[in-house]
């Protein structure tokens, strides 16, 4: 009976021994973890940028512009390009389209 006791004591400190190294591990592991949220990209609202553009290609070139359709989900950075394809009648045509700035002004080039 004394040995189970004895044992038991035993068992007992080395559980509590474990649990309080791995509360000290979990406290560390926490406190140099970078808790600031990740910050999403700015993207453009992608009926807003095909409207900027076709404001932009007005007067522009021989034909006026038409529908235009930009692709989704572009990210508002300096120096970013895409294409979008701008429509006059029954065709389309590239346009060349760069962010100028990071308050999302665009530059447009027909191709």
């Amino acid at each position: 009976m004394v040995d189970q006791q004895n044992v038991a004591r035993t068992v007992m400190a080395v559980s509590s021994a474990v649990v309080a190294v791995c509360a000290v591990a979990v406290t560390v592991k926490l406190m140099g973890a970078d808790l600031d949220p990740v910050q999403q990209p700015r993207v453009f609202d992608q009926t807003a940028l095909e409207q900027q553009v076709a404001n932009r290609l007005q007067g522009v070139g021989d034909q006026p512009a038409g529908r235009v359709t930009c692709p989704g989900s572009v990210v508002v950075q300096v120096g970013n390009q895409f294409k979008c394809q701008a429509w006059t009648y029954l065709h389309s045509k590239d346009v060349l389209v760069e962010v100028i700035s990071d308050q999302g002004e665009i530059s447009v080039t027909r191709s």
